[in-house]
């Protein structure tokens, strides 16, 4: 599900035409009016009194308050300073309560003597003490509202701004993936071109069959685990025409594993460590074993190779392409991966432990989850 960051401040604004506002002012004081009106039956006695003044009052304040309201949001982005604001919404509840109860004030006296119990004295100040008090509850949840949404809409801000700084380090570093493979590619066919063109010419159409998987899924973050394995095969055809019988490979894949979804070269980007490091030692078989299991939600990732590790200082030695993985991986599954590089019976283990779905830049912004029909790790 992709996250659209749309302001939520904008809808409670009345001066840009919400509906959400509207939609609560209106239920706001159809429920006042109901309240209103037994509050004045019980207060006059008088329920078609009640019900006229309910009628001439309430629709009056809905659009009193209404016209603030909106007067507020077109004003508030010029004038946003707290105390004067404060002052004015006072002052302006002190007149609409002056206005509602001098007008309920002016109908009661229309009603012939005897219909509605009078207070004598006291009359205009129970109108005047009503309405100032609804409309400073009705002002103090107002401003209450548009606080919370303001900030609300500022965490999104900020949310918004860091996972688009995210998602911009995470092109970057796919960026990076294929010219870094490119590069080593293109420097095992120089080096074949003189003593065997014909083993070169092989390199080159399948570093273009290669090229073409690469290029079919770019923009895509995260692919299917089989297709990361025939990636890798096609990578590890390449070396072989290069080392010859020297090299070989061995999977072993749990099938339930196989539809689930990875950052895209995950699984190249350990063969080709494993033999970048590993082939210089000089073994006479060199067995790179590809170990895939899936089990209870957590997908492991193990390639291991002949050999010993390179240390540096004092911790096995990454380069620049596992650097890059585990980055992404960092990024793809924030607190729900692991990466260790050990040395276990003379061959070097490279594992990668991934738990729950890929995060992944949605078409509305970060994150997004893979698509239903294309499952991850759950």
């Amino acid at each position: 599900m992709s996250m659209n960051f749309r302001s939520i401040g904008d809808g409670f604004d009345p001066a840009a035409g919400s509906f959400g506002f509207w939609r609560a002012q209106a239920a706001v004081w159809a429920l006042l009016a109901v309240i209103g009106f037994f509050i004045r039956f019980a207060v006059f006695g008088n329920a078609m009194a009640a019900f006229w003044l309910t009628v001439a009052l309430e629709p009056l304040a809905f659009a009193l308050t209404s016209a603030a309201a909106t007067l507020h949001g077109r004003l508030a982005p010029r004038y946003a300073a707290a105390i004067p604001t404060l002052v004015c919404a006072v002052l302006l509840c002190l007149a609409a309560a002056t206005l509602l109860s001098g007008i309920g004030y002016f109908m009661q006296q229309l009603f012939p003597p005897g219909t509605v119990r009078e207070f004598p004295g006291s009359q205009y100040r129970l109108g005047f003490l009503y309405y100032m008090g609804i409309l400073s509850i009705w002002t103090l949840t107002y401003f209450g509202v548009r606080a919370e949404l303001a900030a609300r809409n500022a965490r999104l801000s900020r949310m918004k701004a860091e996972t688009r700084a995210v998602q911009l380090e995470l092109e970057h570093l796919q960026r990076q993936i294929a010219p870094h493979f490119l590069f080593n590619s293109l420097n095992t066919i120089v080096a074949e071109i003189a003593e065997r063109p014909a083993v070169a010419e092989e390199m080159t159409r399948r570093l273009a069959e290669y090229l073409r998987y690469s290029l079919d899924r770019h923009g895509r973050g995260t692919c299917r685990l089989h297709e990361e394995i025939d990636a890798a095969e096609t990578y590890l055809r390449i070396q072989a025409l290069r080392f010859g019988r020297q090299l070989q490979y061995q999977g072993r894949v749990d099938p339930a594993a196989l539809d689930l979804h990875i950052p895209h070269m995950t699984l190249q980007g350990l063969v080709e460590n494993a033999i970048k490091h590993g082939m210089p030692a000089g073994h006479a078989d060199f067995v790179i074993a590809i170990d895939v299991r899936y089990q209870d939600g957590e997908l492991a990732v193990e390639v291991s190779n002949p050999g010993r590790l390179h240390a540096c200082g004092g911790g096995p030695r990454q380069g620049n392409g596992l650097s890059n993985l585990c980055r992404r991986l960092a990024l793809y599954y924030p607190g729900r991966h692991e990466f260790s590089l050990n040395e276990r019976d003379g061959q070097t283990v490279a594992r990668v432990s991934l738990r729950g779905a890929p995060s992944m830049p949605g078409p509305q912004g970060w994150p997004a989850d893979p698509p239903a029909d294309s499952p991850g790790p759950r």
